[in-house]
């Protein structure tokens, strides 16, 4: 973390980044209310909804906000980094498993790989918990946003595991 700096990007805004991230908290929002509502109608298809929103929207979003508009991210978080690489292969990473369940959900690959896909993201934010949850112990500087992201994040890996745990169960 010693090229990560909290302090404001003065060659950006944070208005796109801003955008992009409200825009996946609305989709997550929707994603998961529908979700719940299709598993009373067709959990089937709410696994496929969950999946394509959560998985597929969600990653392909926070793709676009942590590597195209990295510059943007920086700024909403208030860093300013000399090397940004690792913030663009965050997104990468993002856009791959993004793009998995988008592929499994056009090939109609079924529940088992619609659960493999959503525990993939879920172990994937599990991980940035653990980061989350490590900066809000440890870190003054960061600790406000630390707090909120790690309940942020925990809650959506929550979502993802159940909804994992269901595509399981429907093979």
């Amino acid at each position: 973390m010693n090229s990560l700096k909290q302090t404001k990007s003065p060659s950006a805004t944070a208005g796109p980044a801003s955008l992009l991230f409200i825009i996946s908290l609305i989709i997550s929002m929707i994603g998961i209310f529908a979700g719940i509502f299709f598993l009373f109608v067709n959990p089937g298809t709410a696994i496929v909804v969950v999946t394509l929103l959560l998985v597929s929207g969600v990653g392909i979003l926070s793709f676009l906000r942590h590597s195209v508009y990295y510059r943007s991210d920086q700024a909403r978080m208030g860093w300013s980094q000399e090397h940004p690489e690792f913030q663009i292969e965050v997104g990468f990473a993002n856009l791959a498993i993004g793009l998995a369940a988008l592929i499994a959900i056009v090939l109609n690959m079924g529940p088992l790989a619609y659960g493999m896909a959503l525990l993939t993201y879920a172990l994937y934010l599990l991980c940035t918990l653990v980061l989350h949850a490590w900066e809000a112990m440890y870190s003054k500087e960061m600790r406000k946003r630390a707090v909120q992201s790690t309940f942020n994040t925990g809650l959506f890996t929550l979502f993802l595991l159940l909804f994992a745990v269901m595509a399981f169960m429907q093979v």
